[in-house]
Formats: structure tokens, C-alpha cells, sequence
């Protein structure tokens, strides 16, 4: 099952703080910061940046992409 993600406005105290990703409208941990891009006669594009704890980083999962292809 494919998950999408969702431009998520962020908000503290009232006031608008930022954008962040968000999936099933929980905002994704460990995010450093965003970047949206926007061009003339183009989508808007953006770049997220997250944090890596270290137990993340040394057992990732695997995923093949052949067996994801048909969904």
C-alpha cells in the first residue's frame, strides 16, 4: 500500500512557523528543514531534510522495487 505525502503548514502559538511532510496527517519525525521550490510553468518541488538516529542508519530495511511496480 502507497503512502502519500502532504505539505503540512506549521503552526506554534498561533503563528505560522513553517512547512514540514506529513503522511496520513501525522507531521514525520526527525525533519531539519524544508525547501520549496517553485518555477515559472512548473509544480512546486520540495526538499526535506531529516535526522538519522544511529540505530536508522546501521539496520536499514530493504525494499524491492520490481515487487513494488505493479501496485
Amino acid at each position: 500500500m502507497k503512502k502519500h505525502i502532504q505539505l503540512a503548514k506549521l503552526y506554534r502559538s498561533g503563528l505560522f512557523y513553517g512547512y514540514g511532510i506529513a503522511v496520513d496527517g501525522e507531521l514525520l519525525e526527525q525533519q531539519i528543514d524544508t525547501n520549496i521550490i517553485s518555477e515559472a510553468n512548473k509544480m512546486p518541488s520540495i526538499t526535506a531534510r531529516f535526522r538519522l538516529k544511529e540505530q536508522q542508519a546501521e539496520n536499514p530495511i530493504i525494499i524491492d522495487l520490481d515487487q513494488h511496480e505493479t501496485e
